[in-house]
C-alpha cells in the first residue's frame, strides 16, 4: 500500500473506515484478497514475490496495513521481507500483540516502512527507519487522516493534502454514498503543479522533479509502475462490516464485496 485514507471515529456508521491503494511494479506478480491464514482467520491480498501481503483483516476486525517510506533509503538492501511483517501483526491479533512483536525488532534490517495497526476502538502507527534501531509507535487520532509514504498526515507529499481534502467529503455522508466518493478518491488522477520536497540524497534534475511528480497522483500510471489494487474496509468493534477490494487500479475496474472471506469456512 501506498496510500491509506484513515476515517477514525468520523463517520456515523462506523468507527474506522480505511481506503487504500497498492503502488507497485507492474512486473511484481500479486493477487488480490484471498484467506491468508484459517487459525487465525484473517484475509488480504498476496505479494507472489516474497509471499507477504501489504494490507490484511482479521475476522474479528483487526486490521494492519503497511506503506513504503519514501527516499534514498529504500534503496538498502535488505532479505526480510516488510510483507512478512504485516502477516506477523495479523497473527498477533491484538495491539499489545503487535508492539510485543514490534519491541523485538530491529528496524534498521528492513528498508524503512510505516505499519498501521489496530481496529475500531485503538489504532497505531509504527515507524521502521534505517537509521534508528528501535521502531517508534504514536497514537493515530480520531478525524480524518492520510498514511502515505512519509509520516501521519505528511506536510511534504502533496498527494496527502488532496486525498484528505476528499475524504473529508466522505466522512459524514450515508455508507453508500461514503463508498462512492472513495471509490472516486483512490481513482483520481489529478498531479499537483510540482513535486514533492525531494530529499537530499535525490536528483534534482528536471526529468527527475517530473518523473516523480506523477507519484503524486492518488492512482498512479507510468510505463514501469503505479497503482495495481485497492481496498475499502468498515469496521465496527469485533467485526468486518464490509471488505470491498479490486484486483486493477480502481479506475479500471469496479469494486467487488469480498466480505464473504472472513466467514468461517469460505474457500
Amino acid at each position: 500500500m501506498c496510500t491509506l485514507i484513515i476515517l477514525r471515529h468520523a463517520h456515523p456508521d462506523w468507527p474506522l473506515v480505511l481506503a487504500g491503494n497498492r503502488d507497485e511494479r507492474y512486473d511484481r506478480p500479486a493477487v488480490g484478497p484471498q484467506v491468508l491464514s484459517r487459525a487465525p482467520l484473517f484475509v488480504g491480498g498476496r505479494d507472489l514475490e516474497r509471499q507477504g501481503t501489504w494490507m490484511g483483516v482479521t475476522a474479528g476486525g483487526f486490521v494492519a496495513a503497511l506503506t513504503n517510506q519514501r527516499g534514498a533509503a529504500n534503496l538498502m538492501r535488505s532479505t526480510l521481507s516488510r510483507g512478512d511483517v504485516v502477516l506477523r501483526a495479523l497473527e498477533a491479533g491484538s495491539q499489545e500483540g503487535v508492539e510485543h512483536y514490534l519491541s523485538g525488532l530491529d528496524a534498521r534490517s528492513y528498508r524503512p516502512f510505516n505499519l498501521l495497526y489496530g481496529d475500531a476502538t485503538a489504532l497505531r502507527v509504527a515507524y521502521a527507519r534505517p537509521d534508528q534501531e528501535r521502531v517508534q509507535m504514536e497514537e493515530v487520532p480520531s478525524g480524518v487522516h492520510v498514511l502515505s509514504n512519509d509520516v501521519l498526515d505528511s506536510t511534504t507529499l502533496p498527494k496527502v493534502a488532496r486525498a484528505r481534502q476528499l475524504a473529508e467529503g466522505a466522512a459524514h455522508r450515508p455508507w453508500p454514498e461514503t463508498v462512492k466518493v472513495l471509490e472516486a478518491l483512490l481513482s483520481d488522477h489529478v498531479l499537483p503543479e510540482r513535486g514533492p520536497e525531494l530529499l537530499p540524497e535525490e536528483h534534482k534534475s528536471p526529468e527527475i522533479r517530473e518523473y516523480i511528480r506523477h507519484y503524486q497522483a492518488l492512482c498512479i500510471h507510468t510505463p514501469s509502475y503505479g497503482t495495481r489494487s485497492s481496498a475499502i474496509l468498515a469496521l465496527a468493534p469485533g467485526r468486518v462490516g464490509q471488505y470491498l477490494a479490486t484486483d486493477v487500479a480502481p479506475c479500471q475496474a469496479p469494486f467487488r464485496d469480498v466480505t464473504s472471506l472472513l466467514h468461517p469456512g469460505a474457500s
